[in-house]
């Protein structure tokens, strides 16, 4: 149990209210909301009681600011490092460590910014508290998108997005002598805002090296390159199938907006090697018999473009695919009244586009076979999924 972290987030929640409920107070909402969502991300009351350990001498610059909550019965940051150790002692080795760490797990930032005990900026972030270097590979921007090898070797790109990356510069230099300094790394993956897989510990396995690529003004520069293994043998985390096609989605937007000279000098430094993925998925899986009743129903016509079937299949029947119109990643149900049979052009689009009036267009397609079947059951519950959804 981690009652103390409950009680922090009481207090807090009571100290937004009381700003919102006070209009003089009102210029430190956007503080303590930051801080409420950055203690939200802390589960232990082990952390909680640490980080509230810097505000007890009361030499922050918001000391002052936040001093009337006492007038209100809520506890300032200074007195709650005081306040968690006097009433949930036992709670206090509740605590999340970096030896703590699971690999595979996903972290938030304002985790691993507590955990480390480092910043929650930058791709290098180096903590002296913890002496560790804290390694962040965003798989979000297709000009910096460093990616493991079949060997399972991530050359992660150094420090600096314009111009010529120095080896001495930031953390660069704290990188190269990391074993010679006994400064440990952690690496994580991101795919997703805010979303962070925890890789392990890694460390140098080869030489440090040059490459060249474009920087953030759009201009060719040389860039340092670091090969990192992972010291416990292992190759790359295994990542959500969705985290991937979502950080596919968000690069091809970056891409669309380049020219075609940077995209073609972006292509002279890409390595000729498919790269390949482990990847988990959630597969959900469909009822067989509502989608052959939903192609039947449709009787080799698209539901959707009102065309015939494009080809047979190699059964001779009409080659249409079963869709929900409301998706099942969405929370759709598997039932005759959320699905139609549309043709491959028509299903690509739709998931492509996602347009509302062809989401509209195949809710009254069903609705239409749903009244001619006059399925008063089935048109009862079709009434209800899409008022709720609509």
């Amino acid at each position: 149990m981690n009652n103390g972290v409950d009680f922090v987030l009481k207090n807090i929640e009571k100290t937004i209210k009381l700003i919102e409920n006070n209009e003089e107070y009102n210029y430190l909402k956007a503080k303590v909301i930051r801080e409420y969502y950055y203690l939200k991300s802390i589960k232990y009351t082990g952390n909680m009681y640490e980080y509230f350990l810097k505000f007890k001498e009361s030499n922050h610059k918001y000391a002052k600011d936040f001093a009337f909550l006492k007038d209100f019965g809520i506890l300032p940051n200074e007195e709650m490092a005081d306040y968690l150790k006097d009433n949930y002692p036992e709670e206090l080795n509740n605590f999340c460590r970096v030896e703590d760490l699971i690999v595979g797990n996903k972290y938030s930032n304002n985790e691993i910014a507590s955990i480390f005990k480092c910043s929650n900026m930058g791709g290098m972030r180096r903590s002296k508290t913890t002496n560790s270097l804290v390694l962040i590979a965003k798989h979000t921007n297709p000009l910096y998108d460093d990616q493991w090898t079949e060997d399972g070797i991530l050359n992660y790109t150094g420090m600096g997005t314009i111009g010529d990356q120095s080896i001495n510069f930031g953390q660069n230099k704290t990188l190269a002598m990391s074993a010679q300094n006994n400064i440990k790394v952690y690496l994580f993956e991101s795919y997703k805002e805010n979303e962070y897989y925890y890789c392990g510990e890694v460390a140098l396995c080869g030489n440090i090296y040059t490459d060249y690529e474009i920087d953030s003004d759009g201009n060719r520069r040389q860039v340092i390159k670091f090969p990192l293994k992972r010291v416990d043998g292992l190759s790359e985390t295994i990542v959500n199938k969705e985290d991937i096609e979502n950080s596919e989605k968000v690069k091809e937007k970056i891409v669309q907006k380049l020219s075609q000279d940077e995209i073609k000098d972006k292509i002279k430094n890409i390595n000729p090697q498919v790269i390949t993925k482990e990847v988990k998925s959630i597969y959900r899986e469909r009822n067989q018999f509502i989608s052959e009743y939903t192609k039947n129903r449709a009787n080799g016509i698209c539901d959707l473009c009102g065309k015939e079937a494009p080809f047979k299949d190699k059964n001779g029947n009409p080659y249409l695919e079963s869709h929900h119109v409301i998706t099942l990643a969405e929370g759709g149900p598997d039932v005759i009244y959320n699905t139609v049979a549309i043709c491959p052009n028509c299903h690509r689009k739709i998931h492509i586009l996602k347009d509302k009036k062809d989401i509209l267009k195949l809710q009254k397609v069903i609705l239409k076979y749903l009244l001619n079947e006059e399925d008063k059951e089935s048109i009862e519950k079709y009434n209800e999924l899409f008022e709720k959804n609509n």
